[in-house]
């Protein structure tokens, strides 16, 4: 025990790894404040006239003054009313006016600004069923919103239709998903899905800092000849490397958990914590298959981002046993954590999503295959991306630590 916190305070007082902690600390803040400030809206009189730009949290405390009225369950019956009430104030500019312009102002923010999230994920429900291409609100029937949920149950059959026609165990494992997710959906009003994005950047970023701060623990005493002299001790060998190891688990896992939380904690804080309850389905796509609310998606994330991160370091780990000087140990664990996302922007295959930083990035991270439809097949099974991504990084994690001891120790016998 005394050998690891030694080990500890030695990572622990390298400028390195200070220097690299306090940066993730530092934009854990900075990217949890940066999609707040971005948001902004014009405050109008009864005449249509500007009053006021706001910014920020007042920005977002008017915005939700404005459509909390709404909050709570998605019934079919505050569907049809929000429909109406949209319908008969957009029918007589078109909708076409709203993009251009033309649509009066004062009209805007009074009928259809409080609706927009409510009716938001109707074009969808109601897409082409051959096409996908999205409805037009004024062009749906409000009538057919009684049956609302059980046409988003149509759509995910139609969507896996198309997207995997060839593989009817995909659609299977899709349609009995979907059965998990409670109706009516929750919507309460506020949070900014670029605010998601920015957690699955920072997630990205985060994992690039503690991997680049644990890539001396090995390599950089072969660089210096201290290992030369470890190696002649009672436990230089592999009680050495385990505990090597278990410090540097440790204080990246411990930084991992301080910064997410801190970075959810300010997020959540400014958009408000209620926003928490609302459905993943009314933010994303309203066929998501994970029956989550905003707050356990962000909880699921946090605990995929650990295992990716916890994944990556302990291949970056084995590098660092395996290569003679941290240079080439630090170029070849970035260049794994960029992998993945060039590998899926030339097409998902199973390569994207079984390396140690499959999880992480942007189009391939775990968010993205959580509200999309990617399956990997092998023969006539199915298997959803997101288990794929969780399954191999946890198998990856012990693998890569088995060999990064005995890479360490085969080392010393040289």
């Amino acid at each position: 025990m005394r050998i690891y916190y030694l080990e500890l305070k030695r990572v622990l007082k390298s400028r390195r790894s200070m220097i690299l902690l306090l940066i993730a600390l530092f934009m854990s803040v900075v990217m949890a404040w940066l999609p707040v400030m971005y948001e902004d809206i014009n405050q109008y009189d009864d005449k249509g006239n500007k009053v006021a730009k706001l910014n920020g949290l007042d920005a977002i405390t008017y915005k939700k003054s404005l459509r909390s009225v709404n909050n709570g369950e998605v019934t079919p019956k505050k569907l049809k009313e929000a429909l109406n009430i949209y319908q008969s104030a957009v029918s007589k500019y078109g909708e076409d006016s709203l993009s251009s312009g033309d649509f009066p102002i004062n009209l805007y923010m009074e009928k259809v600004f409080p609706v927009e999230s409510l009716l938001g994920r109707l074009p969808e429900a109601f897409s082409d069923s051959k096409t996908g291409q999205a409805s037009s609100l004024i062009d749906i029937t409000p009538d057919k919103l009684d049956s609302f949920y059980e046409q988003t149950v149509q759509h995910l059959e139609d969507i896996m239709q198309m997207e995997q026609k060839e593989h009817p165990n995909a659609q299977k494992q899709a349609l009995q998903k979907y059965t998990e997710v409670e109706t009516p959906f929750q919507l309460y009003a506020g949070y900014s899905r670029d605010a998601f994005d920015y957690i699955v950047l920072f997630i990205f970023l985060l994992v690039i800092l503690c991997t680049a701060a644990a890539t001396p623990t090995f390599s950089n005493e072969y660089q210096t000849g201290s290992d030369s002299i470890l190696r002649c001790t009672k436990h230089g060998r592999s009680r050495l490397a385990m505990v090597k190891i278990l410090a540097a688990l440790t204080i990246f896992s411990m930084a991992f958990i301080i910064c997410i939380s801190l970075h959810l904690l300010i997020s959540n804080l400014a958009f408000g914590s209620e926003c928490m309850k609302t459905s993943m389905q009314m933010l994303f796509s309203v066929i998501s298959l994970p029956a989550l609310n905003l707050g356990q998606l962000q909880v699921v994330l946090a605990i995929g981002g650990l295992i990716s991160l916890l994944a990556t370091i302990s291949f970056t780990l084995f590098l660092s046993a395996k290569c003679k000087d941290s240079i080439s140990v630090i170029l070849i664990a970035i260049v794994m954590c960029l992998l993945p996302i060039f590998t899926y922007s030339a097409g998902a295959n199973w390569l994207s999503f079984i390396l140690p930083s499959a999880g992480i990035g942007m189009q391939n991270s775990l968010l993205y295959q959580l509200t999309g439809f990617n399956f990997l097949h092998i023969g006539q099974v199915s298997i959803w991306s997101p288990y794929v991504i969780m399954t191999t990084a946890a198998i990856e994690i012990p693998v890569f630590l088995v060999l990064a001891i005995r890479t360490y120790c085969k080392h010393q016998v040289a």
